[in-house]
């Protein structure tokens, strides 16, 4: 039993309003020369390379295959491979292995895969998961294919449109614009899961995305929209199943008989198994207090953050490059990384320095924390180096949301701390094992 049992969570700003200011613009494929994708997985695990230097390839040519859970790596532009170098993974933290596609600029397309009818078996949806090479595209990039596997007892498929980080707009954005294939992909879901419900969880007060589901939804029954309160971090998976159907679970939703997962997800699910189309490309925001012209941008998977943003109007400051949202993500050190399918954002921000003060003791981290953690009891024990309290505050619970640095008065870096935490208490629990 927990000490402190907190409902968590905050209402913070959400800044959303300046990117949806312009229309969402493609980024020229003429602009981007090169793209560039990791031959390791998220564990560091080396993938199965299926091509080698001076290849033709086209948009949609597998490249690679993660062998771990069978996941392929597609081309997004048509060329040949060029080379392998060393970059920065932001997954992983550290530099690996890149396979380099040089772009000829045609943008010619592989043949598509075979589509997929909403009457088929169920294990015949979740193998065209698989061969799609489908992720999950909320930030965490966890093969979707891997849920629905050999899955029983779900009643209740929940897809996340909550989009709870602040500048963050792409799930609004093609929740308004491609309503249809979300709640499309989002059948073809059920029916891998065989499960009875759909829901579609919105934030309240996005009218347009919200309406523009409903009509989409209109027609099945077994789908439902459900608006959840504009409260920070609700578009974490633990709170956005607690908040749907209320009850709590120790590892996976499917505990509960739930799989959740993002809409950008659910329409990419329609574009393989309907179009049979592959993630090639995909809708980022770039916003930020420094970025003049904030907007929704769709770009090529693979492609550097620098040619990204040079289609953007930055003000001349020293500034902070997020890769993702501000709550959740670390500072890039430069703009020469690789966007993969994942990541849903760049967000630039005015660079502050903050002067920490001793902790007050005020206990505002552990009354805002939605894991129900104790922040300030953790970071004693990891400054202890006290692994087996570490253990017992539930430490690798965490799931690193930024809410205990946001509210912290002594403006001290806690989840930072945090992470260190995590990292340190890993690495005890893996030379004990």
């Amino acid at each position: 039993m927990k000490l402190f049992a907190t409902k968590g969570g905050r209402k913070i700003p959400g800044n959303k309003h300046i990117s949806l200011e312009r229309e969402p613009f493609v980024l020229d494929p003429k602009k981007v020369e090169f793209v560039y994708f990791p031959l390791v997985a998220a564990n560091n695990a080396p993938l199965e390379v299926l091509v080698k230097e001076g290849d033709k390839v086209k948009v949609g040519t597998k490249i690679a295959v993660q062998q771990q859970f069978s996941v392929p790596l597609f081309s997004s532009v048509s060329g040949s491979v060029a080379a392998v170098e060393k970059r920065l993974n932001l997954t992983t933290g550290r530099a690996c292995d890149y396979l380099v596609i040089k772009n000829d600029f045609k943008m010619t397309p592989e043949k598509p895969l075979k589509k997929v009818k909403l009457d088929a078996k169920k294990e015949d949806i979740v193998a065209a998961l698989k061969e799609a090479g489908l992720v999950g595209l909320g930030g965490a990039g966890f093969p979707t294919w891997v849920k629905y596997n050999n899955v029983k007892d779900i009643h209740t498929v929940l897809i996340n449109a909550v989009e709870c980080e602040p500048y963050l707009t792409t799930d609004f954005v093609m929740a308004k614009v491609n309503a249809e294939k979300i709640v499309s992909g989002a059948l073809y879901l059920q029916k891998a899961a065989d499960a009875a419900k759909v829901i579609i969880a919105i934030k309240e007060k996005k009218e347009e995305a919200r309406d523009a589901l409903k009509l989409a939804a209109s027609d099945y029954p077994s789908v439902e929209i459900r608006e959840v309160p504009d409260r920070y971090p609700m578009g974490w998976e633990a709170t956005l199943v607690y908040e749907v159907f209320k009850k709590r679970y120790d590892r996976l939703p499917a505990e509960i008989g739930v799989i959740v997962n993002n809409s950008s997800t659910a329409m990419a699910v329609h574009d393989a198994l309907v179009d049979g189309k592959v993630i090639t490309e995909r809708l980022i925001t770039v916003s930020g207090n420094i970025v003049k012209n904030p907007s929704n941008i769709v770009v090529p998977v693979g492609v550097l953050a620098e040619t990204v943003l040079k289609e953007f109007d930055l003000a001349d400051q020293e500034f902070a490059l997020l890769p993702g949202g501000p709550m959740t993500s670390n500072p890039a050190k430069d703009a020469s990384f690789a966007l993969p399918a994942c990541l849903g954002a760049l967000t630039l921000m005015e660079k502050i320095e903050y002067r920490p003060v001793a902790c007050l003791r005020c206990g505002a981290c552990t009354t805002h924390c939605p894991a129900g953690l104790q922040p300030v009891e953790i970071l004693r024990a990891f400054d202890g180096r006290d692994y087996n309290r570490l253990e017992k505050l539930e430490t690798l619970r965490c799931v690193d949301c930024g809410l205990c640095s946001y509210v912290c008065p002594s403006k001290i870096e806690v989840t930072d701390m945090m992470k260190k935490a995590k990292t340190i208490l890993r690495v005890h629990q893996s030379r004990k094992k």
